[in-house]
């Protein structure tokens, strides 16, 4: 199933059974997505992960080693700097986004530079070369002729957990 980038999720409840769940990706599927842009490249989030949005307030629009967590409605979340991740250059701006995203029972947030809006996203398998980057599930052809990469969020979270926990070892 790893092979074929698809996943499998277990939910047992005691004394009521257990729920499987297999996910397999379609080679030619519609998905409702969110555009964002990181560094001047754009990426589309699958609106199915994606809770809220908000502004990232500016004392934590820098990073500074100090543990990336926000308080959302009450609650501490993680947050993960894209730009950080994707090893972009340059330097982000004073008005960033966080778009708060399910990654199974856990929420992170996922820092962007811009939100473009939300569209159906024609999603395009990657060529084999490109199949072993688990954080991308595709990419998608934008009207003006450009290449968004979608994100595979529970990979994408899985990866930047990961980083963060090498980092601070």
């Amino acid at each position: 199933i790893e092979q074929l980038r698809g996943t499998i999720d277990i939910e047992t409840e005691p004394g009521h059974g257990a729920t499987v769940r297999l996910r397999l990706p379609l080679t030619l599927a519609i998905i409702d997505g969110l555009l964002v842009e990181v560094a001047g490249e754009r990426y589309t989030i699958p609106l199915a992960a994606v809770e809220h949005i908000t502004e990232l307030p500016p004392e934590k629009a820098r990073a500074d080693g100090s543990p990336q967590l926000l308080t959302i409605r009450d609650q501490l979340v993680p947050f993960l700097r894209l730009r950080s991740l994707f090893a972009s250059p340059g330097v982000p701006g004073n008005h960033q986004k966080v778009v708060v995203v399910m990654s199974g029972e856990q929420r992170v947030g996922l820092t962007v530079d811009q939100i473009i809006g939300s569209s159906q996203t024609v999603i395009k398998q990657l060529s084999p070369l490109h199949a072993s980057l688990k954080t991308f599930s595709g990419a998608t052809i934008l009207g003006d002729g450009t290449v968004a990469l979608i994100l595979d969020v529970p990979q994408l979270v899985a990866f930047g957990q990961l980083k963060a926990e090498r980092s601070a070892a």
